[in-house]
């Protein structure tokens, strides 16, 4: 028998370690209807309100956010567009473990999208994998720092467009008890290519009784809007909250000088 107290600390230590890293740690669930999106993201302009033409390259850029929150981001800018293909590849990947694989098609993508099947839109979304996988985010919240790509690898087969694709394990744990949001998705598909309300529409989902915003706050914080013309921003607001209420998720908005107030439509 070994007495050395040192090897049996180590012996303690490997035993716990070896537990540790076979327990299985899941995403939370939700159903078919929603998509759950960590509150990081929909609080702060890491998923921009621009359209693609007008993305940026960024290098260790502070983004706006939330106060509590700090993103820090290099690559290429990310918008809205971007988000909803994140949020397919979690949703495929919420039954597996933290960290495994999800199998998906092209075409399954594009129809959980509501686009259309066609060529320009399978190199579309090729490009934002890319991205996805190119990207570098840096994420300061709850006294820990996360950090790495949103994706982390992928193999695709050219001859069957099938997708194997391995998200980040250290940014899903982003996902705590109460630091997530289920979005609803039919509301988000309904907005698409509409990239303001996309973006108020995932803001105010976060916030079960939204508090009093101002317009600048919305434009830096939010949106990531380039904008300079207050009045401009302003009225694509106000046709981005009538989009939400057209679209059931608000039960009504106003506009007070700079401060924005919505009424969030209660959830069944």
């Amino acid at each position: 028998m070994n007495d050395d107290p040192v090897a049996k600390v180590m012996a303690i230590s490997e035993k716990a370690l070896a537990k540790n890293t076979n327990k299985e740690v899941m995403l939370p669930s939700w159903p078919d209807s929603r998509r759950g999106t960590p509150n990081t993201f929909l609080r702060s302009a890491l998923f921009s309100a621009i359209q693609s033409k007008d993305r940026v390259d960024m290098k260790n850029v502070i983004l706006g956010s939330q106060a509590g929150i700090i993103v820090t981001y290099t690559g290429e800018q990310l918008n809205q567009e971007d988000l909803s293909v994140w949020e397919c590849l979690v949703h495929l990947a919420k039954e597996s473990p933290l960290g495994a694989t999800c199998e998906f098609t092209s075409y399954e993508i594009l129809k959980t999208l509501g686009i259309q099947d066609a060529g320009e839109n399978y190199k579309n979304l090729h490009d934002i994998i890319i991205r996805l996988t190119a990207c570098a985010v840096q994420i300061q919240h709850v006294g820990q720092t996360f950090f790495g790509s949103l994706i982390s690898s992928g193999i695709r087969n050219d001859e069957t467009g099938r997708y194997s694709i391995t998200l980040s394990k250290d940014l899903l744990k982003l996902y705590g008890k109460t630091e997530w949001t289920s979005v609803n998705w039919e509301q988000r598909k309904s907005l698409k290519r509409k990239p303001l309300a996309l973006s108020l529409h995932s803001y105010y989902s976060s916030h079960a009784k939204p508090f009093a915003i101002s317009l600048t706050w919305l434009k830096n914080n939010v949106a990531g809007s380039k904008n300079k013309q207050k009045a401009g921003f302003k009225a694509k607001v106000e046709k981005s909250l009538d989009e939400l209420v057209k679209v059931g998720f608000l039960d009504s908005w106003a506009i007070n000088g700079e401060l924005i107030l919505v009424i969030r439509k209660k959830s069944p």
